[in-house]
C-alpha cells in the first residue's frame, strides 16, 4: 500500500486523511528503530515525529520515492545519526561507527504460546548479536522489511543482510539448544512468528 502510486500521489496533493493514515501504519515501527539508536523514548518520538513534518513539507517529491517504507526508516536512521553526532559532538559518525543498538521487545501473540523462560533465552540471544545484526534481524523480524529494503536502510548488500539472518538464527537455535537437523513444529523458534526462518 505504501508504494501503491495513487495513495503518494493523493498525499503529493495535500490529502491529510492519507498522510495521517501513512503515519498511522508507519509510526510504531519507526518509534522502535530509533529506540534501538538512542534508547530514549521522548527524544526518538521528537525525530520520528521530525521525519514525518519534512515528508509532509516535501510532499510534492514523494511520487518521485521509489520505496517509501524503507525511505522512511533511511530518514529516521539519518535523524538518529545525526542526534548523536550533536551528543557525541564529532563531526562524522555514521552506521558503520554505531557500536550499540537495543532490540526492543514486542509483544505478540505469539508470545502467549512459548514459555517465559524460552523468550528470555531468545531475548538473550539476540542481545549477544553484533551491532549490524542485531539492526537486520529487528527490520527483517520486526518492521518485516525486505532483504532489498534492509540492505538500502543499512547500506549493505543482500548477500550480507542474509549472512546476519542466517548468523542470528544461528545463535538463538544455539542458546535453545535447538539441532538443525532434529528441529519440529512445535519447535520454540517456529512457535514465535518473529522467528520463522526458511534454511
Amino acid at each position: 500500500m505504501l508504494n501503491d502510486l495513487n495513495f503518494k500521489a493523493l498525499i503529493a496533493r495535500g490529502d491529510q486523511k492519507r498522510f495521517r493514515q501513512l503515519m498511522e501504519l508507519t509510526s510504531d515501527e519507526l518509534l522502535w528503530f530509533a529506540i534501538g539508536f538512542l534508547k530514549n523514548r521522548e527524544t526518538s518520538e521528537e525525530i520520528v515525529s521530525d521525519v514525518y513534518v519534512s515528508i509532509w513539507n516535501n510532499r510534492k517529491q514523494l511520487e518521485s520515492i521509489t520505496n517509501l517504507k524503507s525511505y522512511l526508516f533511511i530518514c529516521v536512521r539519518n535523524g538518529c545519526l545525526s542526534h548523536l553526532r550533536k551528543i557525541k559532538n564529532e563531526k562524522i559518525i555514521s552506521i558503520d561507527s554505531v557500536s550499540e543498538f537495543s532490540f526492543v521487545r514486542v509483544e505478540g501473540p505469539e508470545n502467549d504460546y512459548i514459555e517465559k523462560e524460552t523468550l528470555e533465552q531468545i531475548y538473550a540471544a539476540i542481545e549477544t548479536l553484533p551491532c549490524k545484526c542485531k539492526m537486520a534481524f529487528t527490520l527483517a523480524k520486526i518492521n518485516g522489511l525486505k532483504y532489498r529494503e534492509i540492505a538500502e536502510v543499512l547500506g549493505v548488500t543482500e548477500k550480507t543482510v542474509n549472512n546476519h539472518l542466517v548468523l542470528a538464527v544461528k545463535k538463538i537455535m544455539e542458546a535453545l539448544n535447538v539441532n538443525k537437523k532434529a528441529k519440529v513444529k512445535t519447535s520454540p523458534l517456529k512457535q514465535a512468528g518473529l522467528f520463522n526462518y526458511t534454511w
